[in-house]
This record gives structure tokens, sequence and C-alpha cells, in this order.
């Protein structure tokens, strides 16, 4: 079994509180303040915000993982894992994975708009040179880029946008950083 957090309470919810940062000012990278150990198959980022929001209550979807990485997630969380990423709250994108089809994702209601799946997506490093996002969370509209993105990633956002206030929300994860990307921004490609 791999090890968690260091200080589990305490290192959870310093990364919980970057996680709210990240998302209330979208597409701004951010170092997390503390890393678990590397879980094989998953950027040590990843495995900090799966250790923080993955509890009992949430069903994730995991990509091909191996089984020590998959147990020990479980151990340290208590997540159910969703078969298909249409039944998750949480669906993990790896590197260079396609992007499923967000339109198939939850999406929330017009009720309960947050019961809708956010997508935990690694990417090889942030730049700001791909597209320019504004809306909540914005002073001026920023530039922002991702190299290693899923294909088509931006156009699919923009439709995702599109269904405002439902759909789905992102947190693009290098290493060791994160942005924040929820339903609420609109994106402008150049």
């Amino acid at each position: 079994m791999r090890s968690a957090f260091a200080h589990p309470v305490d290192d959870a919810q310093r990364t919980f509180r970057a996680a709210l940062s990240a998302m209330a000012e979208p597409l701004l990278p951010r170092p997390l303040p503390v890393l678990p150990p590397v879980l094989p198959g998953l950027q040590a980022a990843t495995a900090a915000l799966l250790y923080t929001l993955a509890d009992q209550d949430v069903r994730v979807w995991l990509p091909a993982l191996p089984d020590e990485t998959v147990s020990s997630l479980r151990f340290h969380t208590g997540m159910r894992l969703a078969d298909l990423p249409e039944d998750a709250d949480f669906i993990i994108i790896a590197a260079g994975m396609p992007l499923p089809d967000l339109m198939s994702l939850k999406a929330g209601s017009a009720e309960y708009p947050d019961r809708s799946a956010t997508l935990l997506i690694e990417v090889d490093g942030f730049a700001a040179d791909q597209v320019e996002g504004s809306g909540p969370g914005f002073a001026a509209p920023r530039r922002f880029g991702a190299a290693g993105l899923p294909k088509n990633f931006w156009r699919e956002w923009q439709r995702n946008h599109a269904r405002f206030p439902l759909g789905v929300d992102a947190m693009l994860i290098s290493d060791t950083h994160i942005a924040g990307l929820p339903r609420s921004v609109r994106i402008r490609e150049d």
C-alpha cells in the first residue's frame, strides 16, 4: 500500500484551499502547497486532488492504472469506482488520453446545477498562447494555454459553456500546478 499525505488532515485542507482558489481565479496556474508520494500512472498533483476531493460519497472514473495505484486511492479515500465516465462525479483524464464526450457527462439540473461532473485533466505544462478566457473570476480577460490537452479540447469546452449554468467543470493539472476551469468561463480561440 502506497502512503498518501504525510499529514492527512492538514495537507488535504491546504490542497482544498488551493483548489478553491484555482476555481475562483480561473486559468491562473498555481502550485499545490504539498504533494503526496507519486502513484504509478498519475501525476503527483492528480493524486493530491484525489486524496483531497474523493470520499465514499463520490464515484470516480479512472483510466487503466496499476492495481497498486487503484488500491491505494481506494484505501485512503474510500471512493467508489464508476464503470463509465457518464456515471462519475470525478473523471480522471491521464496525460495523452482522449476526451470523453462532454455532453454525455453529468451536467447537473436546473434545481441542482452543482450535481455535475468535474474532470481532472493532466497536461504537460502551462503557457499563455492558446486561448483567452473571461467571465466570473476574471478582473480582465486572461491569456492561457496548456500543452498536451486532448484534441479539440477548446472547441468542446465552448460547447460545454453554452449549457451554462449546467455543464461540467475541469481542473487542469501539471505535475505540481493546477488551473481551474469552471463551466462559467468563456473561451475565445485565436
